[in-house]
Formats: structure tokens, sequence, C-alpha cells
């Protein structure tokens, strides 16, 4: 399955990978757009175990893993990942990519208890979204061994999947916030003390996250099941805790509840007519402009993100801040064959900051751009009427994270607009078209501008300058 190149990527060693520091044993880097990993010594037979033991090839087959190959290269083996067009974080998703992510996790442990090797990290980190499907992407984190030993990365599996899982579940899908500010997950003792004495009452919670957390703060590890006193542990005991894990996260699911915007996509002031026109309008842009990665903010439901999808070579992203509308989009999506939206939750007044070590660990949204194209419809008056952002910081902002922008303004008469001004006093005289055209025009070249509904909302294409 691994193909060999021609070229020796020399350059790759110049830029290394801020969230790759920590493993002794790989190494991320960068070169020319492309992602490669080496391999150092402390891992390298762990890493020929993993290949030549037939681990990968199943892992790969059932779509677990990021596919590779290698290349050739003096010294230490270098392998070139495929890269994943956008990367995402665990507290940016919604509740059922956290807990699909959590399944291939545990998917992928109990493959490598049967070619005696094992996950050393259960980081939700290590999950990407591609082609529509939640991948392993840490190659270095397989590592052999000879018997049946506890799991090494379980705390770690609990506190990134199984802890946010349950708060959602027994709780609210926005306490999936707690992880932004914990990025080695979510801690025990603190998510024992969130979740209701229904969830604390079944077996498995107690044990997994009551009990665990509690050892936790004493620095003590209990024997795991199956360990006797000389420290044996048996193959059964290693499956069983998998199979127990599976079938929790199996049963936890968010309670679906309407907010004030899970049905704002099929409320909109356009008549059937006026809607399809908008459709054209969007479906034009993308195919004149050739884009790849398209951003969708304030996507809703994402119906403008399928949109793109449908579309042959593009990876949409959609971007929603509230958590249960994002998670009904994400279930609408389950159904697209190609070029599967991703959903994220994210609030654009709040975008995601730099992360982690020296802020460098884990990028910002603006970091993580641009994007070819930003899908901004239906959005400005929510940012400029509902949060106060005057009209040329939205465009700056724009600016920043796009090469082409489709965008929409919807006038201050506008029903929805009226919606946002219903309980605040309207001081906002400068939000007007002409001052929305000349902000944006201060940063962007105008290619195309369509009047669309009978309200007067006008739709926008931008190229930057």
């Amino acid at each position: 399955m691994r193909k060999q190149q021609k070229t020796s990527p020399g350059p790759v060693w110049m830029k290394p990978a801020n969230a790759s520091f920590r493993d002794p044993g790989t190494q991320v880097f960068f070169s020319e757009g492309e992602v490669y990993r080496a391999i150092r010594a402390a891992g390298l037979s762990h890493y020929r175990a993993f290949m030549q033991g037939g681990l990968y090839d199943f892992l790969a087959k059932d779509g677990l893993i990021v596919t590779h190959e290698e290349m050739p290269s003096s010294g230490e083996v270098v392998i070139k990942p495929q890269r994943v067009p956008f990367i995402s974080y665990p507290y940016e998703w919604c509740f059922s990519a956290l807990k699909t992510a959590a399944l291939n996790t545990l998917a992928i442990q109990k493959l490598c208890l049967d070619h005696h090797m094992t996950l050393q990290d259960a980081t939700a980190f290590n999950l990407q979204y591609l082609d529509g499907r939640w991948v392993f992407i840490d190659t270095g984190s397989f590592h052999t061994q000879e018997k049946p030993q506890p799991w090494g990365a379980y705390r770690q599996f609990c506190q990134h999947f199984l802890a946010p899982l349950l708060l959602m579940t027994y709780g609210d899908g926005r306490l999936l916030s707690l992880f932004e500010r914990n990025l080695d997950g979510i801690p025990l003792d603190l998510a024992s003390r969130l979740l209701p004495l229904k969830a604390k009452s079944r077996f498995a919670v107690l044990l997994h996250i009551v009990m665990h957390g509690k050892f936790a703060l004493k620095d003590f590890e209990r024997p795991a099941a199956g360990a006797s006193e000389s420290g044996n542990f048996s193959s059964a005991s290693a499956y069983g805790l998998i199979d127990q894990l599976q079938s929790l996260v199996q049963s936890l699911d968010l309670k679906r509840k309407e907010t004030a915007w899970t049905s704002y996509e099929t409320e909109h002031t356009y008549d059937t007519e006026e809607f399809r026109d908008k459709e054209e309008f969007v479906s034009k842009a993308l195919a004149t402009l050739s884009c790849q990665t398209v951003w969708d903010f304030g996507a809703n439901t994402g119906h403008f993100s399928r949109l793109a999808a449908a579309r042959a070579g593009i990876a949409p992203v959609a971007f929603e801040n509230d958590f249960m509308t994002a998670e009904a989009g994400y279930r609408q999506s389950l159904s697209v064959r190609h070029n599967r939206p991703l959903h994220l939750w994210m609030d654009l007044t709040n975008p995601t900051p730099g992360r982690g070590w020296a802020d460098e660990e884990w990028n910002s949204l603006s970091a993580r751009g641009p994007a070819d194209m930003v899908l901004a419809l239906a959005v400005v008056h929510h940012l400029c009427l509902g949060a106060n952002i005057p009209l040329p910081r939205v465009a700056g902002y724009l600016r920043t994270v796009a090469r082409h922008v489709v965008i929409e303004f919807v006038p201050k008469d506008d029903p929805q607009s009226q919606r946002l001004l219903k309980s605040r006093a309207d001081i906002y005289d400068s939000y007007t078209q002409e001052n929305f055209e000349a902000a944006m025009q201060a940063h962007f070249t105008l290619i195309a501008r369509h009047a669309v509904s009978r309200t007067g909302r006008t739709l926008y294409v931008f190229k930057t300058r």
C-alpha cells in the first residue's frame, strides 16, 4: 500500500509543526504545503511492528487511520500522510462528532489488542475529519505490547471522550466548552461533581468517572480489573474494558431541544422562487471561482454547505454558534455521500484563539485560513445589529480569512433584522447598504451583485485585493 517517491523531502526539517514536540518517537513537519512525519529511533521498532504486523492494513481498510506513503530518506524513516484539509479541535465539535471519534478510538484499540499492540495516546486531538470520516492521524501512537497490560491511555480516554459526552448527555451540550479550558480533557473529579445522581447511579459511570476520578485525585491507580497481586493482567480484562466503554459510549445521546435558532433556516423571509434564485447565485459563484476550501459562516443547519459539497473537490466547513443547530446540521449532513461537510460549533464574535504551549500548539481559526471562499449568508446583520460589530471590522476580519467572499446584506427593515432590534435601542444609523459596500470594497474587489428578495436583501461576490 506504500508508494515510493522520487525525491526526499529535504526542506521538511525547516518547519516543525507547533503541535508535535511532546513525543520523542515521532515529529511532524511541513514543507511546501505537504505534511511529513519523521519516525525517530525511539519509535522505529514500534512503527515497524505496526506496518509489518498487518495492523496498519486493517485500520486503513476500515477507514480508521490516515493512510501514508514512505519517503526515501537517509537515517530516520519519513512518511507522508494524506493531508487533512482542515484541522479541527474537539472543543469545536458537535456531540455526534465526539461520540463517533470516541467509538473509532475504541475500535482502534481493540484491533491493537488483536495485533499485540496498544494505543499509547487516546487524546481526541488525534482524530480528524477526512473524506467524511473521523480518522486517527498519529502513526507514532501505536506501540508493541508483548503481553496483556492495563490500557495506559485509559484515563486520557475518559477525560477526552467519556466525561464530555456524559456531561452533554445528562446536562447541556454547551458544557463541551469546559474542554477548551482543559486541553488534556475534562478532569474526572469535576465531571463527577457536575453529573446528576441519575448518571452516577449507572455502574459504568460510577466506575469510569466517579471512582476513577477519586483515585486520580489521590494520584493512585487502582489495580485494573483482572490484575492479580502478582501483577498479571488477563487478555479477557483488556478486551472487557474496551467492550464496557463501547457499550457506555454507544448508549449516550444528546437530548433534542428547540432553541431560538434551530428552525431559523426555514423561517427566512424568502419565498420559494427567491430562495431558488439565491441558491443559483451561490452555485454560480462556486462554479466560476473553482474553490477547494469553503467556510460557511453562520451556517445554521448547513443547507449552503451541502450545496457547496455537491461540487467535486470542495471540502466545506460549516460554522454555527448555536450548539443544537450545529448538531442538527451535522446529523443532516450524514446523508451526503461525497464531500460531506464538517459542522463545527463556533461563535464568530469569539472565534477559537491559539491554544496550548505559547498559544501556538493549537492554531486559531485565522491561522487555519485563509479559505478559498467564505460564505457569509444572512450573518452580517447578526454581527452588526446583534453583537455591535461595526461594518468596517466585519470586512477587515473577512479579509484575513478569505480569498473570496459570497456575502449577503440584510437591510435594517427586513423582518429578521427587526427581530434582532426588538429588545434593544436602534443605535445603528451607520448600518446601511452604502456603508456596507464601502467597508467591503476597502479590502475586496466587487465581482458580482444581485438583489435577491422583495425585502431588499442583496447578494455579493468579492475577491481580495
